[in-house]
């Protein structure tokens, strides 16, 4: 009896205690982590089964999911920061772009003045008053490659100069802008090469006014300038907020009366840039890339493309071990870089694409089996010294005349 009384007595006792801890435990709200896994890592007896039921379910339901959205984060934001690093370099603004279309025009290494590559073209225009005897000069473009450039053709009245590369052709060039440079809102820039770099500068622009060019003869249209400008910065491109060019620096004179003039620094506009580019004529143009091979148009039962009937001596092709002669023996050219050629046409048109000095991978198709062979072009050797190429072609990018009695099947020389 003694025990059942005691038993009963500390029933009541734990069924108070719930009574009491219950509510309290209520009121706290959902423990901390760090506090539930000190209560779970301690030595010490469980709590009542009453309070350790909501403690449990508090645990669960604000403990784990806080775990799991900060794992989220976490993961989210590793490589979303890992994103964002290299897009905290700004996209290049306009100027930066239309610099990469500057060359430097340099003599035995010293910069004379500067031009802006012609976008699709690969030419330069430049000012013709800093290039002296128009010889010996070279381009530097923007990666640091240098090459020699001649003198295609000038125009004095305009102060104005194009300049054809002996080798290679940069492809970042620059395109007109259609809008008015003299407007109270435009954001002008003009281009220097301080230091050797070429860098953009902003430029004022007062109005169109008459001026005075080469020849003594006067320039209508002319774009004055409110900006001092660097002898070595002439012949650089002006360009608009898009970075297309609006205007070419270049040297005049500002009339008198009564006096003689003042020579100054004048914009030349879009409208005499492609009057300018009009007039050029046509055999100022790069030299032409030369592979060195004959072909003919051909199908064979896998394929269709150029089979080289003849390598020329000492030619890319010869260089390349291309080979020629009879079906069985000879290369057929499937493409050029990747664009696929099936006349002579075709092959004559890949090839001039490209550049003197560049080098370009074909798909050959020999003996039964596709290869890529890397032909390193070069420029068209003296006709005199071709002899295995006879007849010459009229102009080293153009196909030859058919040559009499020869069949439907056009022949390739390049």
């Amino acid at each position: 009896m003694k025990r059942w009384r005691r038993s009963l007595a500390a029933a009541l006792a734990a069924l108070a205690a719930c009574a009491l801890f219950a509510p309290a435990a209520l009121g706290q709200g959902a423990p901390d982590d760090e506090q539930a896994e000190e209560s779970e890592d301690e030595d010490v007896a469980p709590p009542p089964p009453a309070p350790k039921a909501p403690k449990n379910k508090r645990k669960g339901a604000a403990a784990v999911p806080a775990r799991a959205d900060a794992g989220g984060k976490d993961r989210k934001a590793g490589p979303a920061e890992a994103k964002r690093g290299p897009a905290d370099k700004a996209e290049a603004s306009a100027e930066e772009r239309a610099a990469r279309g500057v060359a430097v025009i340099e003599r035995g290494g010293q910069v004379v003045g500067l031009g802006a590559v012609l976008a699709g073209d690969g030419r330069v225009l430049t000012a013709l008053s800093p290039l002296g005897a128009g010889n010996d000069l070279s381009a530097r473009f923007a990666d640091g490659t240098t090459v020699r450039v001649k003198l295609g053709y000038h125009d004095r009245v305009w102060d104005l100069a194009l300049l054809v590369p002996q080798t290679g052709r940069w492809t970042e060039g620059l395109t007109a802008s259609s809008r008015d440079p003299v407007r109270p809102d435009a954001q002008i820039r003009s281009f220097t090469a301080a230091r050797g770099k070429v860098a953009a500068v902003p430029l004022v622009l007062r109005s169109h006014r008459a001026l005075i060019g080469g020849d003594d003869r006067q320039l209508d249209d002319a774009i004055e300038l409110g900006s001092r400008i660097s002898p070595l910065d002439l012949g650089a491109p002006i360009v608009d907020e898009d970075g297309r060019v609006v205007a070419v620096l270049g040297r005049g004179c500002a009339p008198n009366e009564g006096k003689p003039c003042t020579p100054v620094a004048f914009g030349a506009p879009i409208s005499a840039i492609r009057s300018f580019l009009r007039a050029v004529p046509k055999d100022a143009v790069q030299p032409a890339a030369w592979l060195g091979i004959q072909g003919v148009g051909e199908a064979s039962p896998v394929a269709k493309g150029v089979r080289v009937t003849v390598v020329h001596p000492e030619s890319p092709a010869d260089e390349a071990r291309l080979k020629g002669g009879d079906r069985a023996g000879s290369d057929m050219i499937l493409a050029v870089n990747g664009v696929p050629v099936t006349s002579p046409e075709a092959l004559a048109d890949a090839i001039r694409t490209h550049a003197i000095g560049e080098k370009v991978p074909l798909i050959v198709l020999s003996g039964g089996r596709y290869r890529e062979v890397t032909v390193q072009l070069r420029a068209a050797p003296d006709p005199r010294a071709a002899g295995a190429m006879k007849p010459a072609a009229a102009h080293p990018g153009e196909l030859p005349p058919p040559r009499p009695g020869a069949t439907t099947t056009e022949e390739y020389r390049k």
